[in-house]
């Protein structure tokens, strides 16, 4: 009896060795695909829709996350800042930008408003050409992507992370933590390093790294900027709209317009983001400072002097503070005061020549400096990444690797704020999409 036993449990065994044997053979159609997308992000979920309308084969999306597009929520401040209608090669940056002609000109910003419209998404564009859904959420965008998926009937696995990729005879088997997978061809869009609470790790890399492809180095980029001192702490919240001139080793840099936001560490906004890109570079290697004119509208000094001086013939009794006011944030008003030793409530008709030369200068010429760039918990993108001359830009697949192509942040491309990055995203991923070959197994 006991020897029967034994027999009836070796053959349980060896039916449940072959039954997990058979899940992991590439003959087993439950387990390979046509294409096999790493990242379900923004250029992910556009390749998966584009080569889930292919006649031929199916598609896998292997998300690391709990769901897909987890990092376009929150871009543009949750608004979703989808492309610019001022899109050119040179609003980005990277050892190789002229390949963007060639990837634009396949998919533009007019392609990408159209193929969102295609999706119901009705949209609208904003001041400098940036373009928004008009419900003002990237929920939109994302649901919008989510239900196309799930129309053409893309299989999308969560919480799974991809391991590692091997070249076999006619394709790839991709190794995650939970399975094994086969596929003709593998869309690597698995993003770069920053926003890593969102799942954002830079694995993207290690794995092409180790398929002969070389890495320019990763930085954050697009982030706030810390300041030196902490009397910008009164100010956390302020928020104006500035020209910004950036200077190292007091000589000026460039210059940009837009709304800074002061925070508890320094500054932010979208003027500071771009300024930021150009500083990370240079990290370590020379000191930076800002000028902030608070009142752009007045070119220099001289002019809001003679304005001052008008209000004082004007309004003599009027205090000094209220006659701020009305021109910059009154908390901005008070710590400028406070910096130039000058009594709140001082008349205008007390305030001496030099006292209206300081605030006039101070007002214009406001100088801070930088510490440094924040970190990738706070980049919006990645700077760097998988060098663009190894990739075919009329396709996306790698020079080194056939059947692999990439897609998104993963590249060594950045753009400035304002809408760039992700339409850099959708045509990459638009790309790669169709470049998927039929699958002959």
């Amino acid at each position: 009896m006991q020897h029967l036993q034994k027999m009836e449990l070796r053959i349980i065994f060896h039916y449940l060795r072959t039954l997990y044997d058979f899940t992991l053979d590439r003959d087993s159609p439950h387990m390979q695909y046509q294409v096999i997308i790493i990242g379900g992000g923004a250029a992910g979920l556009v390749a998966a829709i584009i080569a889930g309308r292919q006649k031929s084969g199916n598609v896998l999306i292997i998300e690391r996350n709990d769901t897909i597009g987890k990092k376009i929520l929150v871009t543009g401040n949750g608004r979703c800042n989808l492309t610019n209608t001022n899109l050119s090669p040179g609003k980005y940056y990277g050892e190789n930008t002229k390949c963007l002609h060639n990837i634009f000109n396949r998919f533009s910003c007019d392609d990408a408003m159209k193929f969102f419209e295609g999706l119901g998404v009705k949209l609208k564009t904003e001041t400098d050409g940036r373009v928004f859904p008009f419900t003002d959420r990237a929920s939109t965008i994302v649901d919008a992507l989510s239900k196309e998926i799930s129309r053409l009937k893309v299989k999308v696995n969560l919480k799974e992370r991809v391991v590692s990729l091997i070249p076999i005879e006619n394709g790839w088997e991709v190794k995650t933590d939970k399975n094994v997978y086969y596929t003709k061809s593998v869309i690597l869009t698995i993003g770069g390093k920053s926003y890593p609470q969102l799942g954002s790790t830079g694995d993207g890399y290690d794995i092409a790294r180790k398929l002969g492809h070389r890495i320019v180095e990763p930085r954050p980029a697009l982030v706030p900027l810390e300041l030196e001192g902490n009397w910008f702490k009164k100010l956390q919240g302020v928020k104006a709209d500035v020209e910004i001139i950036l200077t190292a080793q007091e000589k000026l840099i460039i210059h940009r317009t837009g709304e800074l936001l002061f925070t508890h560490f320094g500054i932010s906004g979208p003027a500071v983001l771009n300024l930021s890109r150009l500083i990370i570079d240079y990290q370590g290697k020379t000191d930076f400072s800002v000028l902030i004119n608070f009142l752009p509208n007045y070119k220099n000094s001289s002019e809001l002097d003679r304005f001052l001086k008008e209000c004082w013939q004007a309004e003599p009794k009027k205090k000094i503070i209220n006659t701020l006011i009305g021109l910059t944030p009154k908390k901005l008003c008070f710590v400028l005061l406070s910096e130039l030793n000058i009594d709140t409530d001082k008349q205008i008709s007390q305030m001496t020549k030099k006292e209206m030369q300081l605030l006039a200068e101070k007002l214009t010429r406001w100088q801070l400096q930088i510490k440094r760039p924040r970190s990738f918990k706070e980049s919006m993108v990645t700077a760097g990444g998988v060098s663009i001359d190894e990739i075919n830009p009329k396709t996306m697949e790698s020079f080194k690797a056939k059947g692999l192509y990439f897609a998104g942040e993963i590249l060594d491309i950045d753009g400035v704020s304002g809408g760039y990055n992700l339409q850099f995203a959708w045509s990459t991923g638009y790309l790669a999409g169709p470049s998927v070959r039929d699958c002959d197994w």
